[in-house]
């Protein structure tokens, strides 16, 4: 048992690193991005599997463990939401070690994630107002722009529909308010539940009246993440 789990702490930082060094490679050759998005989605589908309605070998919940990044639950301590770190929403939560204070973890760190990427769009901005016209790097630094219109913040939205919604069906389910932080934590939900619903038919709506529009390349290279996530 100790070897499983000092073995899932060093896949944590071993995952990690597979997807950083991915993606980096990736962008720097300009390949496109799908791999390491699909390698994303399959760690977040495996993650949860131990969570379904049987019980593991235990040894098999630290092998699980490490999928969690994909969740961006990177560490066994909680900084926010303590008094709710011994608190699972069921007996599969518990055998897992997925406090409702990691989800709530989780859901913070996505929410600081979400301000990292407005912060680079605001720099990708900046440095384009400040490129020489004409030259390779505006023609470069112009393209990355285009991305943030739509593809970044879709892609980034469709990373985290599944932790928003699940974490929210499970928090309303879970029904218990009866602290202030629980209350606003129930409020919070409903509205991410809410939007798990609304946002993807206000897409598929935007998609199916830009019909004609998306015919023209450029103006398809602007939704191409949610044209693909649609195909698939």
């Amino acid at each position: 048992m100790g070897y499983m789990r000092e073995l899932a702490i060093k896949t944590y930082w071993y995952l990690c690193g597979v997807v950083l060094i991915q993606f980096f490679v990736l962008f720097y050759r300009q390949v496109g991005l799908l791999p390491v998005w699909t390698l994303i989605e399959y760690m977040q589908l495996v993650s949860f599997i131990p969570l379904y309605n049987f019980r593991m070998i235990p040894y098999l919940y630290d092998a699980f463990k490490p999928f969690l990044v994909s969740h961006l639950v990177l560490t066994n301590e909680t900084f926010v939401l303590q008094e709710m770190q011994n608190d699972y929403f069921n007996t599969n939560y518990d055998y897992y070690w997925l406090s409702i204070a990691k989800l709530g973890q989780s859901l913070f760190l996505i929410t600081c994630l979400f301000f990292f990427v407005v912060f680079t769009n605001i720099v990708v901005f900046g440095l384009y107002l400040c490129a020489p016209k004409g030259t390779k790097f505006e023609v470069w630094i112009s393209s990355l722009l285009s991305q943030y219109k739509f593809n970044v913040y879709l892609r980034l939205y469709m990373l985290c529909y599944f932790d928003l919604t699940f974490f929210s069906t499970m928090k309303i389910v879970e029904g218990n308010d009866e602290t202030k932080i629980r209350k606003v934590a129930t409020m919070i939900s409903y509205v991410l539940f809410t939007l798990s619903i609304v946002v993807p038919v206000f897409l598929m709506s935007v998609i199916c009246k830009r019909f004609e529009v998306m015919k023209i390349k450029q103006a398809k290279a602007s939704f191409n993440t949610v044209v693909l996530k649609i195909d698939k």
